[in-house]
Order: structure tokens, then C-alpha cells, then sequence
């Protein structure tokens, strides 16, 4: 194969090779040790930096490099971030869930909502479709229309909502806010469960819901519980 130090691409002469850059890049590519057997090169080939001026092609690496290095230590600085939100997310719902079994009723119940839902500066809902209370109550035909259309596609409903819908489950839904709305009970749901945020990115579809579903899962079983429990005793 051609040695690329032997060939001239700049001002072709008679007689001699005429390289365009794609052969020459064809070339590099194809012959990867080539700057391994002229190490001289790499000084000698100068390049015109928008910033810096002229530069040797081994300053153009190292500046890459450093470049390189740069993204990845953001990206640490990103992925721990994440995990120890994380951490922190996992001891809360897990506190909260150890709490809820304490409960006797779905009004102590309801006051460790409160409290999670306070320490994630986020509002939160609980609807009940067979409730005797008012302001708990939520008729399951209203709810059966929104089910269609916000939970058709997967279990959780992350984003934002339409007035009327934000008002089905909140007394005093945050305007232009965010909402995950996550119906209790598996075959037939019986409640359901909301968290709103006043800031409209917050709930976005991509995020990962287990926490929440897990809380959802206790509060599900406490309430039918209940419900055994004052059926026996009536």
C-alpha cells in the first residue's frame, strides 16, 4: 500500500499521486498505526485552531481528551445525583408505607398521605368510589371516562390534565400543574390515588413509578382489610 508520507496532496506535480481527502481519510482509517510509524508527524502537521492559531495535531488530542474527560465526569456528577435522589425518594416511600401500617382507618390513612406528599412538596388525593364521606367520595362513571382516556395505555397517568379532569380528583387542583393519578385496585379499582405538583414538567410520562405503585399496592390491601374487618364486627 502507498506510504501517506510519501505522497504529496497538496500541489500536484507531473508524474506524481493525487490524493483528494476522502482517499486520505480513507487511508488513516485503513492504516491506524500509520502516525505509530511516523511518530515525527504528529509535531510537524499543524492545524489552524478557530481559538487557538496554529496547533500540532497531538494538541488537538489532548484537547479532545480533556473535552472527553469533561462529559464524563458530568455524566458521574449526573448519574450519582440520581442515585442518591433515589436513595432518598426510597427512604421516604418506605417510611411512609411503614407508617400506613400503623393505620386503623382510611382518616389515618390519609394523614400519612398528607405527610409524604408535604416533605415531596406535592399535593396529593384520595378518591373513593363507595364512600359515605363527601370528600372522599368520587362517582365510578366519571372516573370510568377518564380511565379511558388517560389509562388506556399503561396503569399510571403522568402529565398534564384538562381543567374539569384535575377538578374530578382535587377540590383545588394547581393550574397549569402536573398530575399522576393511579387507580387502587388491580381487576375492578375501587379508589384511586393522586399526587399533583404546581410545576407542569414535574410528572412526566418517562418516569419510573415503582414507589408509588408500591405505596398504592399497601393502601389497597389496609383499605380492603378495613372493609373485612367492619363487615365481620357489623
Amino acid at each position: 500500500m502507498t506510504d501517506l508520507s510519501q505522497l504529496d496532496v497538496s500541489t500536484p506535480e507531473e508524474g506524481a499521486v493525487s490524493l483528494n481527502e476522502q482517499e486520505v481519510a480513507d487511508f488513516l482509517l485503513a492504516n491506524p498505526d500509520f502516525f505509530v510509524r511516523h511518530p515525527e508527524l504528529l509535531s510537524r502537521i499543524q492545524v489552524h485552531h478557530a481559538d487557538r492559531g496554529v496547533v500540532s495535531l497531538v494538541d488537538i488530542q489532548l484537547e479532545r481528551l480533556r473535552s472527553n474527560v469533561g462529559e464524563l465526569e458530568e455524566k458521574i456528577t449526573g448519574l450519582v445525583g440520581a442515585a442518591t435522589q433515589n436513595s432518598q425518594l426510597f427512604h421516604t416511600f418506605a417510611k411512609a408505607q411503614q407508617q400506613l401500617f400503623q393505620t386503623h382507618n382510611i382518616y389515618q390513612a390519609l394523614c400519612v398521605l398528607e405527610t409524604l406528599a408535604e416533605e415531596l412538596c406535592l399535593d396529593v388525593s384520595l378518591r373513593l368510589f363507595d364512600s359515605l364521606d363527601d370528600n372522599l367520595f368520587l362517582e365510578r362513571r366519571s372516573f370510568d371516562s377518564f380511565s379511558r382516556s388517560r389509562l388506556s395505555s399503561r396503569p399510571v397517568y403522568l402529565g398534564r390534565l384538562r381543567k374539569h379532569e384535575a377538578e374530578l380528583l382535587f377540590a383545588q387542583p394547581p393550574q397549569l400543574g402536573s398530575f399522576l393519578v393511579l387507580p387502587l385496585g388491580n381487576d375492578r379499582p375501587f379508589g384511586v390515588l393522586s399526587f399533583a405538583s404546581v410545576d407542569g414538567g414535574h410528572f412526566q410520562p418517562e418516569m419510573d413509578t415503582l414507589f408509588v405503585e408500591q405505596l398504592a399496592m399497601v393502601l389497597a390491601k389496609l383499605i380492603h382489610h378495613w372493609e373485612y374487618t367492619r363487615e365481620v364486627i357489623e
